[in-house]
């Protein structure tokens, strides 16, 4: 039995190439309704957990938050920091590996000395200290450090 009522609603008052637009637009919609039907779905799992709220936050405040990271002052830190990475990754690992491994050991014998000493250093004691391996080879450093910061 053929429905012989007119069109009522919305679609009287559409041309006829209006018409055929939202007929195009109709085949459209069912020829994809399975991937329309998971997209709503998905959608709505966005919006329980909360992501789509906290994305729609982000979005809208999205302009103030730019605005804010690309300031002057966090623009150099990001800078320098690109800078110290670079530069930590033209040092030989292994030096700072082996302080890593060594070092807790040696403030855990020497920290309690530490403590403890009550007596000033003898001046025979400084020059003992001063002669050591351990200090040449640290001086020897600081030296080679500042000599490349004078370029030389």
């Amino acid at each position: 039995m053929a429905d012989t009522q007119p069109p009522t609603g919305p679609l009287v008052s559409l041309s006829p190439e209006e018409r055929q637009a939202v007929d195009r637009v109709l085949s459209h919609i069912a020829s994809n309704a399975n991937a329309i039907e998971e997209s709503l779905e998905f959608l709505k799992r966005l919006t329980e957990s909360g992501i789509l709220a906290a994305l729609n936050g982000t979005l809208k405040d999205f302009d103030e938050n730019f605005s804010a990271a690309t300031r002057p002052e966090l623009m150099g830190m990001v800078a320098n920091l690109m800078m110290l990475l670079g530069l930590l990754s033209q040092i030989s690992y292994q030096p700072f590996f082996d302080a890593a491994m060594k070092l807790p050991g040696a403030v855990n014998t020497a920290y309690p000395r530490f403590q403890s000493r009550q007596e000033r250093l003898g001046v025979r004691e400084a020059i003992t200290i001063l002669r050591s391996p351990e200090m040449a080879g640290l001086l020897q450093m600081m030296q080679a450090v500042l000599r490349a910061q004078r370029g030389s």
